[in-house]
Order: C-alpha cells, then structure tokens, then sequence
C-alpha cells in the first residue's frame, strides 16, 4: 500500500514538473525559428544577439515597424499593459482597491483627454508616413495579442489580452511627461514652508525663491497643500512602473577626442523597475536606421543613433507646471473667482472599474487654470488648480519622435527639438560631421515677475496667470560652442538672454564633477567616457566634511567615537565605493544634521517628505556653510537658542551611536555596500512567495545621489539606503567607429518574460559599471548571434 502511494506521490511529481516545463516552454518569448507575420509585405529577418536586443532587417519601413511591434509585445506585453493604464486611471481593474486613489488623480490630470484631442489632429495632420509607421507598430504589437502566448503576470491577474490603440501609445508618453515633472512633489511641500514658517525659512535654503512675493498673503487659514504634497509623494510609491529622477549627458566635439570625431553619453536616471524602463531594439530597412531604447508601447524610441547621428536625453528641470489656489463662493460651491468674476467650474463625470468590487464614479471640477488636484483627496479646503503645459497646449509627440528616429542633419535635429512642448528635455546631439548641439526643449512659460513659480500662487485675481510662451530662441542652447563640448546633469541654466529660468533643478554637484572630468584631459576616448559614466566621486562632499570639521573638529563635546568617525573622514576624497566606510559616516551624519536643523520646525511627516526631494541635497551645502541661519535654533527648546555647533555635535554623537547599535563597535566594518543595496522590483515582487521568481537582486552597490553613477535612494535615518532609482541605461556613440566601438548596459535585460534568457543577463554588468557592444555591422551581427527568427508573410 505504501509503495503504491509513493508511486502515485512520484507519478503527480512527474506530471507537475511536466506541466510546469512544458508551460515555461511555450511561455517563453520565441527568438529563433519560423512565423508568419500577418500585414508584412516580405519577410524579415530578426537577429537576436547574445543579449537578446532584437535587430531586424526589412525591405520597408512598414514592416520593419510591424515586426518591432510583434518582437517588442513578445518581450514586454505586460510592461505595456501596465504603462497603458497608469494615465488613463485604470489600473483597480487589475490590481485591485489600494490604487484606487491612484486612479482617481490620473483621471484628475486628465491625460487621458488630453491624449483623445491629440489623436484628432494627429489624424488630420500627421505625415502619411508617420501614420503609417505607427499603424504598423499597433499592427505587430496585436498580432501577438490574438496569436501569441500569454504572459504568467496575465494568468496570475487573470486578466485577458486586448488589442493596443493608438489611444494607449498616446496615453503612455503622456504617463512618462508626468513622471518628468518635479513640481507635483516640490511646489506643495515648499508653500507649506513658506505659509507655516515664513520666507526666511526658504531664503536660508537657496532655492532661489524670490521672498517678496505676495502670493504666500492669498491662503486662506484651512489649507491642502501639505496634503497635496504628502499624496503625491506616495502616488509614485505605489506606482507599478518606474518615474523619472535626473540624467547625465555629455557630448565631446571633435577637438576634445583623441580621433578627432565625436563622442556622445547618455545616461538617464529613472527608477529602478523590472522590467526595466527601456527596450533596445535595431532597425534596418532601405530608408532608415536607427538603433534606440524604447518605451514600453511606443514605436518610435525616446533616443538612438544611426551610423550618422546620435540622439540623448536629460531633463530640463524647467517649472512646466503651476498650481493656483482656487477662491470658492460661500454661496455656491460651483462657482469659484477668477478676475472679478465667478465662473462654474467645468464639471466631468468619471468612473473607476474596479477588481472585486462595485464601479465607482466621481467628479472632477476643472477650473481656467486646469484641474482641481486636492479633489481626490475629500478634503474640505480651497481647491488648488494644477495648469500643466503638456495639456494646455499641443504638441505633435509622435511625429516629434518619428523625426529624431529619421534625423537628416543638425539643422533637422534643432527643428524636431523646437516642437517639444513639455516635458521639458535637454536635448544632446552629435553626429559624423563633427557637430555637436545641446538645446534646452520645451515651451518654457512666460510668467509674471510678481508669480512665484515655485510656489502655490493666488488664482482668484488673474495676477499670477501664465501669459504664454517664450520664443524657442530664448531656450538655453548651444551649437557647436568653441568650448567644444556640452553638458547637462540636470542643473541650473540660464536662458539665451542670460536670464536664470525658473526649475526645480539639481544641485551642482553631478555637473561639477562631469565639467572636471572634461577638463582633466585635453582629449578623452571612449574607454574614458565610460569611466566617466561610472564615476563615484564627489567634489562636494569633501567640502562639506570639510565646513563640519572647522566648526567642530576639536570640541570637547564630541565623544571618543564621533572623534574617531570625523578623523576617517578627514583625509577623504568624496569617493562612495562598497567596501568603504567613509560614506557610511557621511550619510548618517549630514542627515542628523539636516534632521536636527530642521525637524522642530517642519515635524516628521514634512521633513520627510522635504527630504525626498532632490531641492534638499541642492540647499544641504549653502545651509551647512551659513552659522546664523533660522534652522539653527530648536524651536521647541525654550529660552536656548542652539548654535550650528550645538546641532553638529549633537548630530554626530548621536548618529555614530546609532551606527555602533546598527553595525557595531568595530568601524573598520561599517562598509557601503552594507547598507547600500540594490533589487529591482517587479510589480508582483511584494508578494514574498513570488518575489524569487520577479525580481532580480539584491546587490551590494557603490555610488550615491550625489556621483555621476546616481544610484539614489531615500534616506529615512535607518542608515538603511535601499537604491530606488539610478541609470536606466549607460551609452556611449563614438563617431570614430560606430559599429565597433558603441557601447551600453541596461539594468537587468532587454526581455520582460522572467522565463526568458534575457530576463536578468546584464544585472551582474551593470553592477559591476560593465559594457556591452551595440552592434550594427550586419557580418558581425549576422556571425555572433545566436538566435534568428524569421517572419513571413501571409500567402
């Protein structure tokens, strides 16, 4: 009996890994044999080489778009699911009630109607071609839908495949354009400082906010802007699907290489997700070429190169958004004030479907400013009005995208760069004729001296309205400067004019170190500018020991430990590597600091949701150097008033005490890597059960906010830095052989199956700030690859 039951328990055993391989088998994405493609015109080889990056040689343009379109679904069909809900507010219907706020302000901003108006005009006055392209594409990516297999994330969710629309390309840039925006998250947070503290509080942090505004008199006594702030810091939590942090750039011109051609770097900073945020994918056919990264469901890619240009991007960091407090009649609800008048609020009815649960609907109330915002969050206060360029204004995004993937020259390239609208990009541009270009794209708003951008303004009397837009000309550019380089890492830039833009920029830190390391060499090669792009240096931070330790290198209040934590950092030279302790020190440290300064005044909850913004790493160095600045004294301590001397040792003693009980007494073993750790989270990762199979890591990791190599993370005081975000990709153009000398790494791999082979395959690379080739020679291609798939027409 009891070997009959062993059997049958061996038999189902059997059965179970049976099922099991035969499942992952026809679930993994197919790159090699035979399959008939349905819309192409002749067949088309697909090459996939030892990363799984797809290069596909067609015979036109159509089908060359129809194949990405089949490849890109088969490798990220999930990823595209997921991208296509987020602006529209539909995500509840797979993931269930916890996104329902999340929903709710995406149906808010209204991208989703945005994208409709988008798609009449482009019907009515996009280039044949384009259109074309893209039907093609939508062509490929439904192909896989009706025939193809479905991903495990869909039989998990148990969610059916629908074919993709024009609506959901849309759709998807417009998710992206939000994510680049830093005003949702900084604005609020910034006027909750300005109306519960005062304009001194700001002025001490260098922002570079003009305090004699008089927008900061217009609140009323209930406000939501702390709110606002608090929720949109948790919106991008939640998100299943990664947001735009930063980027580095730089273009080199032929006088600063060794070949005497250019050089081109892009690395831009989202996120960290898995999949990863970008696809690599190469495309021939007889009229174009174009070797790009894209975003999930988008034909076109964000940025590539050809054998005869290149294409990067960084943010621009302009201020594109800005948020009114809206004035309600006492007598009507319906009505609010704008210019001596009250007008009705526009009024749209939307409804949520939602897995498990009943539909719900609400209004959203939109205002001559834009939507009201603190709407989904049923509270009590005046409404605060969200006027965002993206959807105020038009902008032909794709036919914007098809010309950088089709670029003829630079003047080509600064006309495609003219007809971005918002987000607002750092364009960088360099080709094989020696010219390099950098232009600041967007359509930068022409404001009001008396509006203050960085704050939430006084909508009622029409004052502080956006009075339209700036001229392209007055957009920080330069074309082919006798500097013979450009640059961007996100920070400040002043207009052709030679005026200061309002943004919400990065602090100089990045820059600094990227203009240094130009400048260290007379000409550099492309074995330098990978270096660079890895480089985990900081020429601030050693500044900032350095302020620490003139005010309080040689207190007696410091204890024997603090004493011994401050004599490593004396002699460092900013650099955040793993196996090193000095970053451990530096990061506890400056944020007790920042902690102590400044907690009593704004409490918990605000001072986190400050420290989560880039602007406090852009005023920690101001701040440190300045001895009488307001954030000094403790508020809560009556009839003392601290010192900057008081908060650094009580700081430091404090935060090295904390290091002993969280690493122990022995310093020499407080190593970065520790503490600073990478995963990269799949949106099922959450779930410990399914989490092995979903993400990939955990990696011990150098770098930090602050380095080139940005691996970012929130710090939170736990002395715990999880990376959330960092490069989505490092690359490298050379003109001087771009076949065989290009190079890039993604985060994880260039597939979104976790049973495919290339699911994870450049992890350990990128971890390591290793390269792999971007190959374009065909015989090369052709030769090394090990999987060719070929697609074949209908007959």
């Amino acid at each position: 009996m009891l070997k009959k039951m062993l059997l049958v328990l061996l038999g189902l055993a059997l059965l179970i890994t049976i099922c099991c391989y035969f499942f992952i088998q026809s679930n993994r994405p197919t790159y090699n044999g035979e399959l008939v493609l349905s819309g192409i015109s002749e067949e088309v080889s697909v090459y996939f080489d030892d990363f799984g990056i797809p290069h596909i040689y067609a015979k036109s343009e159509e089908d060359a778009y129809r194949a990405l379109g089949y490849i890109h679904a088969q490798d990220r069909l999930f990823q595209m699911e997921v991208i296509r809900r987020i602006a529209p507010g539909r995500l509840s219907e797979i993931f269930g009630p916890d996104l329902i706020s999340t929903d709710k302000f995406f149906r808010t901003l209204g991208i989703n109607e945005y994208s409709k108006k988008s798609i009449q005009i482009f019907n009515t006055s996009a280039d044949d071609k384009v259109k074309s392209s893209v039907d093609a594409y939508l062509s490929g990516v439904n192909s896989f839908v009706a025939h193809g297999s479905t991903p495990i994330e869909f039989i998990i969710l148990g969610i059916e495949k629908t074919p993709f629309t024009l609506l959901d390309i849309n759709n998807a840039i417009g998710y992206m354009g939000f994510s680049f925006a830093a005003a949702q998250q900084i604005e609020p947070i910034l006027t909750k400082v300005a109306h519960e503290l005062g304009t001194e509080y700001l002025m001490a942090l260098d922002l570079g906010i003009n305090p004699n505004t008089a927008s900061i008199k217009n609140y009323s006594e209930v406000s939501a802007e702390g709110d606002l702030s608090t929720f949109v810091s948790d919106l991008f939590k939640d998100l299943p699907a990664p947001a735009w942090i930063g980027s580095n750039s730089w273009v080199l011109g032929p006088e600063k290489t060794k070949s005497g051609k250019v050089i081109l770097e892009n690395d831009p900073h989202v996120a960290f997700s898995q999949p990863a945020v970008w696809y690599e994918a190469h495309l021939e056919a007889p009229e174009f070429t174009i070797y790009g990264c894209h975003i999930a469901g988008v034909p076109f890619p964000a940025f590539g190169h050809s054998r005869k240009y290149a294409t990067g991007l960084t943010m621009f960091c302009n201020d594109d958004i800005d948020f009114f407090q809206e004035k309600v009649s006492p007598q009507d609800s319906n009505l609010y004030q704008h210019k001596n008048e009250w007008k009705s609020f526009e009024i749209r009815e939307e409804t949520i479907s939602i897995k498990g649960q009943e539909d719900i609907t609400f209004n959203v109330r939109n205002s001559v400013h834009g939507p009201v915002v603190n709407d989904v969050l049923e509270l009590g206060s005046d409404p605060i009005s969200m006027y965002w360029t993206f959807t105020q204004t038009e902008g032909p995004i794709l036919e914007t995208l098809y010309d950088f993937s089709h670029l003829k020259s630079m003047e080509h390239a600064r006309e495609a760069a003219k007809k971005i609208h918002a987000p607002g990009l750092n364009v960088m541009y360099g080709d094989a004729e020696d010219n390099i270009a950098w232009w600041a794209s967007a359509k930068m708003i022409n404001r009001l001296d008396t509006a203050n951008a960085a704050l939430i303004d006084d909508g009622s009397s029409g004052a502080f309205d956006p009075l339209g837009f700036h001229d392209f000309t007055e957009n920080p550019q330069a074309e082919n400067p006798p500097w013979n380089y450009v640059y961007s890492a996100n920070n400040q830039t002043r207009t052709t004019s030679g005026e200061l833009y309002p943004g919400h920029y990065a602090a100089e830190d990045r820059a600094r170190r990227v203009v240094s390391l130009i400048a260290s060499k007379n000409t550099l090669d492309a074995s330098d500018v990978k270096a660079m792009a890895v480089d985990i240096q900081s020429e601030n931070a050693p500044e900032v020991v350095a302020s620490i330790l003139k005010e309080i290198g040689t207190s007696e209040k410091l204890s024997p430990a603090s004493k011994e934590a401050l004599a490593v950092l004396e002699d460092w030279n900013g650099t955040f590597l793993k196996n090193e302790i000095e970053a451990v020190i530096y990061h506890k440290m400056t944020h007790n600091i920042l902690e102590g300064a400044m907690k009593d005044e704004l409490g918990e909850e605000s001072f986190n949701q400050l420290f989560e913004t880039h602007m406090i790493q852009r005023s920690m160095q101001p701040l440190f150097n300045n001895d009488s600045t307001i954030w000094w004294d403790n508020v809560t301590t009556q009839d003392i008033v601290e010192t900057r001397s008081d908060i650094f040792v009580k700081a430091i003693n404090e935060g090295i005490n904390e290091l002993q009980e969280q690493l122990g007494p022995n310093m020499n073993l407080w190593k970065w890597g520790k503490v600073h750790t990478l995963e990269h989270e799949h949106p099922f990762g959450k779930n410990a059960l399914l989490r092995p199979l979903f993400n990939v890591g955990t990696f011990e990791a150098d770098g930090s906010s602050m380095v080139i190599n940005n691996l970012k993370f929130p710090s939170n005081g736990t002395g715990i830095y999880k990376v959330k975000a960092g490069p989505s990709t490092r690359r490298v153009v050379d003109f001087s052989d771009v076949e065989n000398n290009s190079w890039s790494i993604l985060p994880t791999g260039n597939s979104g199956n976790p049973f495919s082979k290339h699911y994870a395959d450049q992890a350990e690379m990128f971890i390591n700030n290793e390269y792999r080739k971007m190959l374009m020679n065909k015989e090369e291609i052709q030769s090394t690859s090990p999987d060719l798939l070929i697609l074949k027409p209908t007959r």
